[in-house]
């Protein structure tokens, strides 16, 4: 199978969809968040289940993409 290249033209598309992708992505996050924050439980389980959920949804794609 032959891998595809991409042009300059690929590239430039990318760079100009991918901050708008990324805060969609993030907004649909914030959405969850805020429906872990809504549930009946104790503040601290909330505190402690939002906590863990960030801190795997940094390392998300999504939220934070290298290109070089």
């Amino acid at each position: 199978m032959q891998e595809k290249e991409f042009t300059e033209k690929d590239w430039k598309l990318f760079r100009k969809k991918i901050a708008n992708w990324q805060e969609n992505y993030m907004d649909k996050l914030n959405k969850e968040y805020i429906e872990l924050l809504s549930e009946d439980i104790n503040p601290s389980e909330k505190f402690w289940d939002l906590n863990k959920r960030i801190k795997e949804d940094k390392e998300k794609v999504g939220v934070c993409a290298q290109m070089s």
